[in-house]
């Protein structure tokens, strides 16, 4: 009868992991694509010489592994957000590592830090600005009434912060879409009864556009492209029944009214 010897993981392989594991937290939390996750980490295992590391990223799961002699790391991924910037700063501390700019305590301590502001969500009034920017410039490229400039600012920025706070609020998906675009159907009826002469359809398609899942169908045809047939999967699923419970909240709206 044989005993499996335990494995063991020294500090040094502790630490890679550690670096490794939360940059890639970092970025699928951030929305980045699972080709972009694997590479940070792989790039970032080989340039502490663990060159021969695996990895797996799906949107929901992270596996990592320095080696075959080592334990894996696996991480539950239970929220996701749109942060090019965290992204893009997460990016620039791989660059630092892989040019020996940075130690990986150093590193560590640098993502720690990225990844616990985070956590402090934007201020609401900030998002509120930039869905009604949102909102006013869709309706600008469709050619819309100027009259439905106002009722589409208003329906755009309030359905987008409404679906803002019942996601932090339910931590669950598709509800707050549905209920979201719910009130801009809602603010677009009757602001277009209020202020007559514009087009409701030009309103609720400009103000439904800040809540459309645009990033997340864009990185699952970059996952497609790089092979993550799962990843692309699960994320094709997501966006469509997002886009699917936007759908029938604005329906729901103009088939009563």
């Amino acid at each position: 009868m044989t005993h499996q010897q335990p494995i063991h993981t020294n500090v040094d392989e502790r630490r890679v992991k550690d670096v490794a594991v939360l940059a890639g937290r970092i970025l699928l939390e951030s929305g980045a694509e699972g080709t972009r996750v694997e590479d940070t980490m792989s790039r970032i295992a080989a340039s502490a010489g663990y060159t021969e590391s695996n990895s797996f990223v799906t949107n929901t799961v992270i596996n990592f592994m320095l080696h075959n002699e080592t334990n894996p790391r696996i991480f539950r991924i239970k929220t996701r957000d749109t942060n090019l910037f965290r992204i893009s700063r997460t990016n620039e501390v791989s660059r630092q590592i892989t040019k020996g700019i940075l130690s990986l305590d150093e590193a560590y301590e640098e993502l720690k830090y990225i990844y616990n502001e985070q956590s402090i969500r934007h201020d609401l009034i900030f998002k509120f600005i930039a869905a009604a920017i949102i909102s006013i410039s869709f309706l600008y490229l469709q050619g819309g009434h100027l009259v439905d400039i106002f009722t589409a600012l208003i329906a755009g920025s309030i359905g987008y912060i409404v679906v803002e706070i019942l996601d932090r609020k339910l931590h669950a998906k598709f509800i707050p879409e549905f209920i979201g675009s719910l009130v801009i159907g809602l603010l677009a009826v009757f602001g277009h009864y209020l202020i007559p002469g514009g087009s409701i359809p030009e309103i609720i398609i400009a103000a439904v556009m800040p809540i459309v899942p645009g990033v997340l169908i864009t990185n699952a045809i970059q996952d497609l492209f790089g092979g993550h047939m799962l990843t692309f999967t699960t994320k094709s699923l997501e966006a469509l029944v997002t886009a699917f419970g936007i759908g029938a909240g604005v329906g729901s709206i103009l088939i009563i009214f």
